[in-house]
């Protein structure tokens, strides 16, 4: 299944209208089916990204990795897989009369099983940039099979974030990342050194507004609802190195996404065993927001 292309809704607007008669047209609320045609798409792609997941799952499981003992995952949280898909089109929209942008990047911190990086190309991104440690097997099968089905699109980058990053800007002083999402170690330190060495990686933009079409940057931060995550992300903000603009608060699954969450564990508790006592049981959060240019 290839990417699923979100056509502009400008695009299909004027497919549309010439097809319609006047008293058709006239009547036709056309903010409104703006907005449907645009929540009819994206729901269109979360049910995508769930269906290449359990591909990928199945993939890992045939390669004899235990995905019950696979940590974390995106794929778990339907409200950050939301806020992810439309940052990404955001990020990439055309503006102001010019074309979107032909080359759309993601930086990521935690690749771990491959689930982020996966939602990102099938929403549009011509390049991933995955910082991950790399202990654990599952990491490898899954790199080697989204980089199967998107060649030359993902590339992972191993070993310690606080060394490979800056690392990957020094010898690449040029490029610049759309999309930030800050995922790696769940600690103080390991936080707080990628979000402050991320940001090397942005284009600060103007710092005017919210978005990356006005500041050239999406920042993303998974479970800030962790003590020490939440702490780091409380210290960038304090020390004026970015700042917030909202952020979402996702229950663990669904209980209607069988079959996806069939296939779906957590921290080494398998859903298919107790979907009732798992679903909604706790709650994960992710913030977005941007660097300021006046720091660091």
């Amino acid at each position: 299944m290839d990417v699923l292309p979100e056509t502009t809704v400008a695009e299909a607007m004027s497919t549309l209208l010439p097809s319609l008669g006047q008293d058709m047209q006239s009547n036709l609320n056309i903010e409104a089916t703006k907005e449907a045609y645009t929540t009819m798409v994206r729901e269109a792609q979360v049910q995508q990204y769930k269906i290449v997941v359990v591909e990928l799952i199945n993939h890992l499981n045939a390669s004899g990795i235990n995905t019950v003992a696979i940590e974390g995952s995106t794929s778990a949280f339907l409200e950050k897989i939301r806020l992810m898909q439309t940052t990404a089109h955001r990020a990439w929209a055309a503006e102001d009369g010019k074309p979107s942008k032909s080359q759309k990047t993601v930086c990521e911190v935690g690749f771990n099983a491959g689930h982020s990086a996966l939602l990102w190309l099938l929403t549009g991104a011509t390049r991933v940039i995955s910082f991950e440690l790399g202990h654990h097997k599952y990491s490898h099968v899954a790199a080697q099979w989204i980089s199967a089905r998107f060649p030359g699109k993902l590339h992972l980058v191993m070993g310690d974030s606080s060394q490979t990053v800056p690392t990957f800007h020094t010898m690449f002083p040029h490029e610049k990342c759309d999309i930030v999402l800050v995922d790696g170690g769940h600690y103080f330190e390991p936080a707080w050194n990628d979000l402050v060495h991320f940001k090397e990686l942005v284009d600060l933009g103007s710092g005017s507004g919210s978005g990356a079409n006005n500041d050239g940057h999406v920042l993303l931060v998974d479970d800030t609802e962790m003590s020490e995550v939440g702490a780091a992300w409380a210290q960038a903000q304090a020390e004026g190195l970015v700042v917030e603009d909202g952020r979402v608060v996702s229950e663990f699954a669904e209980i209607n996404d069988s079959p996806f969450t069939a296939n779906l564990s957590w921290n080494g508790k398998l859903f298919v065993e107790s979907p009732e006592a798992i679903v909604h049981s706790w709650t994960s959060s992710m913030a977005f927001g941007r660097y300021l240019p006046s720091v660091r």
